[in-house]
């Protein structure tokens, strides 16, 4: 009798816990989408919210994201293409040095990937007035911090 009731207590508790931790994982979890880090949309809300962009700067913003998108999905599309490439080496039995070329394609299009990137905020840089560059840069600066994290 007594193990049962011990049992019956031990259930309570580990509800309680298990209700609570559900609880603190529900209510303090991040909004989705806010913030750098979130989907693209969501970092250019960000973005001109917290540079306070102007009318004018905003659509020269949404211009310069769009022309980045392109770019991007063109870049995103050779690097696939590449790798598919490279993995089908996987099934050569005949020995070649194409994987090695193939590789430093893949680096290639990352390199052109980073420089697509480093151009776009440079231009977008540049939309921004005095007080503006310095709250981009606090922002650029906070992201790579966030990003050495990762590693």
């Amino acid at each position: 009798m007594n193990q049962i009731k011990t049992f019956k207590v031990l259930v309570i508790v580990l509800a309680i816990m298990n209700g609570s931790l559900l609880a603190v994982m529900w209510f303090h979890r991040p909004p989705m989408g806010e913030g750098p880090g979130g989907r693209p949309n969501d970092m250019n809300r960000f973005l001109v919210h917290e540079l306070r962009l102007n009318e004018t700067q905003h659509q020269k913003f949404d211009s310069l994201f769009e022309e980045h998108q392109q770019n991007l999905e063109k870049i995103k599309i050779r690097g696939r293409d590449l790798h598919d490439l490279l993995f089908d080496e996987l099934k050569n039995t005949n020995s070649t040095n194409k994987s090695d070329s193939l590789i430093n394609l893949i680096g290639e299009n990352r390199k052109s990937g980073e420089k697509a990137l480093f151009d776009h905020l440079a231009k977008v840089r540049m939309l921004c007035n005095e007080k503006q560059k310095q709250e981009f840069d606090r922002i650029i600066k906070g992201a790579m911090g966030r990003m050495d994290e990762r590693k």
